[in-house]
């Protein structure tokens, strides 16, 4: 089992709304603390929904807040959302924190790869990035990144996950090799032609 801990229990409420009810609501405060000492801490009041992990790889990892990997869902979820720190350390986070939940290391390694392929990724690059002649993101907020890879590239990805057990950083590699990243620029920045 990997190091790392979680501090507190996940207590939430679930928000009732139209469509899946998959919201909820932290009525406590949780954290997670990685084996460096980093505190991964999810306020009380804080609105969990489980759609950091991709959808399509729920019938593979198993169904929403059930399992080994509940906690880190909830932690890697908040992390999505607030955008406070890179997204690539916030996907290794989520590795971490499955581990210390008790997630096999292989499967932990597919999960990771399918968020830092599918999940949210967003970079918080300081320089202030320019579209059309306009200053569209503000030094020091997150940048969306829109990323994707084929799925037969991933499945080879994840099938070599299982066969060869690859570091994080061999799988880094791997998935840097494929991804395709296109920065997200909010319609409302872009001027009328």
């Amino acid at each position: 089992m990997a190091g790392g801990r979680f501090d507190g229990q996940v207590v939430v409420t679930w928000i009732e709304h139209r469509g899946a009810d998959r919201n909820m609501q932290l009525r406590e405060h949780f954290a997670f603390i990685d084996d460096a000492g980093t505190r991964w801490d999810v306020p009380s009041g804080a609105v969990i929904d489980g759609a950091s992990i991709p959808q399509t790889f729920w019938t593979l990892f198993g169904p929403l807040f059930v399992g080994d990997y509940r906690r880190a869902s909830v932690v890697h979820d908040y992390y999505c959302d607030v955008r406070t720190r890179p997204s690539r350390d916030v996907h290794r986070m989520f590795y971490a924190a499955c581990r210390a939940g008790g997630v096999s290391l292989i499967r932990a390694k597919s999960m990771y790869a399918a968020v830092a392929v599918f999940g949210p990724n967003w970079t918080l690059d300081e320089a202030v990035v320019s579209a059309h002649g306009l200053e569209t993101f503000q030094s020091g907020r997150a940048l969306e990144l829109d990323t994707g890879m084929a799925m037969d590239d991933f499945m080879e990805l994840k099938n070599d996950i299982e066969d060869t057990d690859p570091s994080l950083a061999e799988i880094d590699a791997r998935i840097a090799r494929k991804l395709q990243v296109t920065p997200a620029i909010p319609l409302d920045t872009v001027p009328a032609m």
